[in-house]
């Protein structure tokens, strides 16, 4: 039961951080390659429209209705584009299934109260230990059932936070001293589940991620690669010594930083 709620909790909340940016990145698209070019365009349109009201050349009248034309069939083109990728649902679906996550966090957080052995409990009645592993069961159905439902996100941003869970679970194998030095800020000790790292230890991991993927320098328009991001995210958080290898880039579109000069052993060396 314990593992069990773990686990959802890992695969809630990068579930919450993933529908969250997607949301964020596909209106940012909508509103400047969008909205924006065809609300420019179409003013632009009825200005040169009005000018050409006035007395002037019939030279300048007709460049000036090309140029009006022109606008007129840019905007036509971006509202095709917009039609075409849809933007603008897309983010109001991520952003509807965000909220409706926000939903499920919240009945989860409601059966942490059964952990540790509660749930056992000879104080506890067997209908609400049943009730308990119902509720459990119906969440995890619910949250397999909307990730089916709910359309792709963005790849970089699904592949950069599922990409730092499998480097978390790799740290814990390949340098176990590291993580459980800081097992004593989290108040548990490590498991031998397929998911060792402490819940609270892997949100504040996709936290720092998520504060990364902000300071990229064209996000939310464009995202930064989901592997440079993770390294550099996974060095910040468990070797602040790391940070003066790999230097800020936030203003630089992470152009400058270099997985591979970062020594790795010697850096999570005992």
């Amino acid at each position: 039961f314990d593992d069990t709620i773990k686990t959802l909790f890992r695969r809630l909340e990068t579930m919450l951080r993933v529908n969250h940016y997607a949301s964020i990145h596909y209106r940012a698209r909508h509103h400047w390659l969008c909205f924006v070019p065809i609300s420019s365009c179409i003013g632009l349109s009825g200005l040169l429209a009005l000018v050409n009201a006035f007395n002037i050349s019939s030279t300048a009248r007709l460049g000036v209705g090309l140029s009006a034309c022109a606008f007129a069939s840019l905007a036509f083109i971006f509202g095709f584009l917009q039609t075409r990728f849809g933007w603008s649902s897309r983010a109001d679906i991520h952003s509807s299934t965000q909220m409706e996550l926000s939903q499920v966090a919240f009945r989860l957080e409601n059966l942490r109260m059964y952990q540790n052995g509660k749930l056992l409990s000879a104080s506890l009645s067997p209908e609400s230990r049943a009730h308990a592993i119902r509720d459990l069961y119906r969440i995890d159905v619910y949250l397999q059932a909307m990730q089916q439902c709910t359309p792709d996100p963005p790849e970089s941003i699904n592949e950069a936070f599922h990409l730092m869970s499998s480097r978390l679970r790799l740290m814990f194998t390949r340098y176990p001293h590291v993580v459980k030095q800081r097992f004593a800020e989290y108040g548990e000790e490590p498991t031998g589940s397929s998911s060792p790292v402490p819940v609270d230890m892997h949100v504040d991991a996709l936290d720092l991620l998520a504060s990364e993927i902000e300071a990229y320098s064209l996000y939310p328009i464009l995202l930064p690669d989901p592997s440079t991001v993770v390294s550099r995210s996974i060095d910040i958080f468990f070797s602040p010594r790391v940070q003066s290898v790999a230097p800020s880039y936030a203003s630089s579109g992470y152009d400058d930083y270099d997985e591979e000069d970062v020594d790795y052993d010697s850096v999570y060396s005992d």
